[in-house]
This record gives C-alpha cells, sequence and structure tokens, in this order.
C-alpha cells in the first residue's frame, strides 16, 4: 500500500500577460467599489479538485481580471496541466467564468474556476454578470485536408511508442488525440511497468530472464494467451524499458513485486510514481522530433480505397470536417470502458461497477475497424478489481481476513493475490462482496460515512444489515478453523486466521472496479489488421488496448503489465509501419 496512495508534489503554473510580486489588497476608497467592477490588488481563491483542494491567487485592476496564479494543489500530474493552460487563459481572454471544462478533467476543471470565481467574489465582482456568456452565433467549422506518411490515432503509451518510433525512423507522422490531453489510462496509472533482466532488478540482486517472464505471463494466460506475442513482450522488456529511458522517462532505483507469493520482483515504476512520468517526456520528444498532435481532435471513420485503408476521417472542437490521407493508419485508441453496448456485449460478467478510466476510452478505434471488416477477439474480462472505496481494501495485502459473498458465505482463499481473487470471482459469478472484520479505523469510519460499510454489535445484527443470511454460520466455521490452526476448506496459511470477534463488527462492501478492457482487434505479429476472412487489411495496424486478445485472457497479471505489453507493440507496429515506406 505504501506506494498505492501518492500525493503529488505540489506545481507552481502561471498563467498571466505578465509578471510581478503578489500585492495586497487596499483598503477601499470611498465610492471606489461602486465605480469599479473589481477592488484593486490581488485576492486569492480555493475550490474543491478531484484530490483536494485546489487554490490560486488572482490579481485585478479596477476593470479587469488581470493574471491568474495556481498557488496548491492536489491533482494528478497529467490531469491538471490541460485545465491550468485552458482555463484561466480563456478566463484572461474573455473576461468572464463561461470557460468551457476540460473534458476527461471535469471536476479538475470545475474546482480550478471554483477557486477563481472565489476569488472574484473577495474582489467584490458582479459573478453573475461575468457568468453571462455573450450571445455568438454558432460557427460552421472549415473542410481541412492533411497528407502525411502515418497517421496514429490515440495517443496512451501505445500510439506515442509507436508515433515515436516511426518518427525516428524518418517518418512523417501525424498524431490525433481525442482529449485535449495525450496519455489515455496511462496517465491515471501509478507509473508502474513489468520488466526482466532489468539493471534495476541486478543492483538489487534479483536474477530474473525473459524466459521466466514469458513462462508467468503464459501461466496467468491460462496458455490461452499466444505464446509467440507473449514471448516477445518478455523478450523485449528490458529494451523496452531501456528505450523508455533513453527517452527521458526516469525511474526510481526500487522495484517492487506484484504480491509476497509472486516473484521475482519486476514492477518497475517511474520516479514521481505517476504513469505522466512515462507520457509527458514521450509527448515531449515526439513533438522535438518533428511530429504533429492534434489535440481534441476524435477520428471518426477509416477511409478506405479498395481493400486498402489510406486515412481517416475526424472533427475537432470547431467542427472542422478534416480528412488525413496517410499511406498507413495505426488505430491506438484504448478500451470500451464507456460505452455501455459494448460492455454489456463484450464483458457481459460485469455489474454495477465503477470505472476510473479517461472519458476517450469507448471503443472507437474497434468501432471503425470493424466498418472495416476488421477480425475482432473478445476476451470477456478486463483489469477488474473488488475494492472498498473508503479503505481500498482489496487491493494489496494489506487485508487478509474473512471475504463473503452477498449471501454472506466464503468462497476462497482470502489471501492470494488480488487479481487472482477477480479470476475466482468470474468463476462463481460474483461482482461483490464484503469484508469481515472487527478491527476500526478512521478509514472504515470514513467507509461508513460514504455508505460502504456497515457496523453492529453482533455477527447477527450484521447479518440482518446487510442481508447476509449464512453470515452467521460463516463466522462460526471460520473462527473454528483459525482456532484449529488449519483451513480445511480454503488451505489459507494459518498465520492469517484470525478469529472474527469482538465487540463490534463491520461488513465492508467490496465493489467491482474496472480499470480496463481486454480483447478487441485482431492483429499480427507486427501489428497488422486481420481481416474477417483472415487476410490483411493493407495500410490498417492497431496496438494497446484496442488490440490486447492475443496477450490477456481472463486474469491480469498485475500492475504494469499493460503498459509494457501495449508499449511493445506500439513500437512493433510503428516501426513496421515505417520501414513498409521503404
Amino acid at each position: 500500500m505504501k506506494k498505492l496512495i501518492v500525493l503529488l508534489l505540489t506545481m507552481m503554473m502561471l498563467v498571466s500577460a505578465g509578471c510581478g510580486a503578489k500585492n495586497e489588497a487596499p483598503e477601499e476608497t470611498p465610492g471606489t467599489a461602486a465605480e469599479s467592477l473589481f477592488t484593486e490588488g490581488t485576492f486569492e481563491g480555493t475550490g474543491k479538485g478531484h484530490n483536494g483542494e485546489i487554490k490560486v491567487a488572482v490579481t485585478f485592476t479596477t476593470d479587469r481580471i488581470e493574471k491568474i496564479e495556481v498557488l496548491d494543489h492536489k491533482e494528478s500530474l497529467g490531469i491538471f496541466e490541460a485545465p491550468v493552460d485552458k482555463i484561466p487563459k480563456e478566463v484572461l481572454e474573455e473576461q468572464s467564468l463561461t470557460a468551457d471544462l476540460v473534458a476527461g478533467a471535469t471536476v479538475t476543471s470545475e474546482g480550478l474556476l471554483e477557486a477563481i470565481e472565489n476569488a472574484c467574489i473577495a474582489a467584490g465582482a458582479d459573478i453573475e454578470s461575468l457568468k453571462k456568456a455573450e450571445a455568438g452565433q454558432e460557427t460552421e467549422g472549415e473542410v481541412v485536408t492533411h497528407e502525411t506518411d502515418i497517421v496514429v490515432v490515440g495517443a496512451g503509451i501505445a500510439g506515442l511508442s509507436a508515433a515515436m518510433e516511426a518518427v525516428e525512423l524518418g517518418a512523417k507522422v501525424i498524431l490525433v488525440e481525442k482529449m485535449p490531453i495525450v496519455g489515455g489510462s496511462t496517465t491515471r496509472s501509478g507509473g508502474k511497468i513489468l520488466a526482466a533482466g532489468t539493471d534495476i532488478q541486478k543492483a538489487h540482486g534479483i536474477e530474473d530472464s525473459a524466459e521466466a517472464f514469458g513462462d508467468f505471463l503464459m501461466e496467468v494466460g491460462e496458455n490461452q494467451v499466444d505464446e509467440d506475442y507473449v514471448r516477445l513482450i518478455a523478450e523485449k522488456s528490458n529494451e523496452n524499458l531501456e528505450w523508455l529511458i533513453e527517452h527521458g522517462v526516469e525511474f526510481a532505483d526500487d522495484i517492487e513485486p506484484l504480491h509476497s507469493t509472486i516473484s521475482p520482483a519486476r514492477g518497475h515504476y517511474t520516479a514521481n510514481l505517476s504513469g505522466a512520468g512515462m507520457i509527458t517526456p514521450l509527448e515531449e520528444e515526439f513533438l522535438a522530433a518533428g511530429g504533429t498532435i492534434l489535440y481534441e481532435t476524435p477520428a471518426v471513420e477509416l477511409l478506405t480505397e479498395g481493400d486498402k485503408v489510406i486515412g481517416i476521417k475526424a472533427t475537432n472542437p470547431d467542427k472542422d470536417d478534416i480528412t488525413i490521407k496517410a499511406e498507413s493508419v495505426i488505430l491506438a485508441t484504448g478500451g470500451f470502458n464507456h460505452n455501455e453496448e459494448m460492455m454489456e456485449t463484450y464483458i457481459p460478467f460485469l455489474k454495477n461497477y465503477t470505472s476510473n478510466v479517461g472519458l476517450g476510452n469507448s471503443g472507437d478505434g474497434i468501432t471503425m475497424a470493424k466498418a472495416v471488416g476488421a477480425k475482432l477477439l473478445m476476451r470477456e474480462a478486463g483489469i477488474n478489481l473488488t475494492v472498498n472505496g473508503g479503505t481500498y481494501y482489496g487491493y494489496g495485502e494489506e487485508f487478509k481476513g474473512l471475504f463473503v459473498n452477498p449471501e454472506g458465505e466464503r468462497f476462497m482463499d482470502e489471501s492470494v493475490f488480488h487479481f487472482t481473487r477477480t479470476r475466482i470471482l468470474m468463476d462463481h459469478g460474483i461482482n461483490e462482496m464484503y469484508a469481515i472484520t472487527t478491527e476500526y479505523n478512521d478509514r472504515i469510519g470514513k467507509s461508513m460515512e460514504m455508505g460502504l460499510a456497515f457496523e453492529a454489535d453482533s455477527v447477527e445484527a450484521l447479518s440482518e444489515l446487510i442481508g447476509a443470511e449464512k453470515l452467521s454460520e460463516t463466522v462460526t466455521r471460520y473462527n473454528e478453523l483459525a482456532e484449529a490452526g488449519e483451513d480445511a476448506d480454503f488451505g489459507k496459511d494459518a498465520s492469517f486466521m484470525k478469529p472474527v470477534e469482538g465487540e463490534k463488527y463491520y461488513a465492508l462492501y467490496m465493489g467491482m472496479s474496472s480499470s480496463g478492457t481486454f480483447g478487441g482487434i485482431d492483429t499480427d505479429l507486427q501489428g497488422r489488421v486481420y481481416s474477417e476472412d483472415g487476410s490483411i487489411i493493407e495500410g490498417l495496424y492497431a496496438a494497446g488496448e484496442t488490440a490486447s486478445g492475443r496477450v490477456l485472457y481472463k486474469e491480469y497479471p498485475g500492475s504494469g503489465t499493460a503498459i509494457m505489453c501495449f508499449l511493445t507493440f506500439g513500437r512493433e507496429a510503428g516501426r513496421h509501419a515505417a520501414e513498409a515506406l521503404k
């Protein structure tokens, strides 16, 4: 848990027409407030962001908002940059509080606007007037055409890796990104990536090999994943980690095991403990190498000429009709967590789940590829995990007590790897469960306030409270096994078999959270897309979560797997598409 929740270092970011020292507000001169839009000076305001309070300082003249400075925040790297770049600029340009929220960072945007508004209130502004949008006519978009060698759709780790690889091989590359910021699900991750045979492992005396890593991936994939693809990931993992370092990514000197039962440790993680630690350097390097990124430009259609893909159609906030003609298109649009119809169709197991992935993950690439006859390989699974929202019990090994299904029955050895638990839940058809404990802490108190934990004076009362009819019987049996020192039912290590006894009893609701989907477009080892008849669709590639069916099956191998898989095949697709130009 020590690296699960990280408070990011505070950034100072400035958006202004000029620089200067902070001024204290002068004493009000009689008559001034009535004649002015604002009280001249600098005033602070706070708003509620996604991870905590956002604090700003806003400088005013008597008739203008002059400068906006972000003093403090706890928002995630890779998420906050877009709102802090866009919203203050719009406020300054329009002299209003009508700035558009940034898609994918809505809560952060709202918190930043709230902070600016509160500073305006402190300056005596007429907030109602500042919130009135100027009446304007809807503008019609323009017809825009680009020509390039390769167009990459989606700027997560797979798309950025494909674009970077291709541009370094001399290709002209345009990268289109649906959201205002790059990074996709990778930016929202903790910055972990699995690799074998690395210098960091060796520095810690860890012996590992690509063969052992490949064996692990095959075992977790229940031999239903494609061995050629999995072995390529393992064999390229050290090389790809070094590639990231060469492109400006900084990794911590430490290394982390997936679980106490899984060795050796392969969990490398960025120095800033954020996926943005990978994404931001790649974005900067790609642009510096001559690549082009079109932000807020979702692709809507693949263009074809006969059986060949020759580009894409796209749009943007200005409603432009954009055509990008290219020799090759690489689809790297992520999964489909935010496409309700696709989730119901392809992962029917999931019910009442939550998701923290970016809004851009709505299956666009899969939909576009299917429209031109691409073959799909779906897995009915994803990066799914049952957790308690208030305590985050369920991720990691902190909680090793008693787990029960909604009826109150025990169904597993609670100490196993948390993603193995998800696989067990799938076999039982269970989407939700409870963690039963008698140990109270502030996090459980917070969970109770959120309505995600329940307290009772007895097991019987707790059973009635949560509607788990068999809970009393289960707790009695569990306590008997604990006293005997042997888990005859599920084989859990006796050291974890502590009786559930106390003055108070707590049930922590464990709901399903989904951080990604498995499956999608079927490709060969170079990322070339298969058609439904098994042939290759000329000019079309896919990589990343949108094409993950050959490397991920039912159980997720653990944090950092997806990023290494998607980086690997992003580079493969970018390399092959660039070399095909020759």
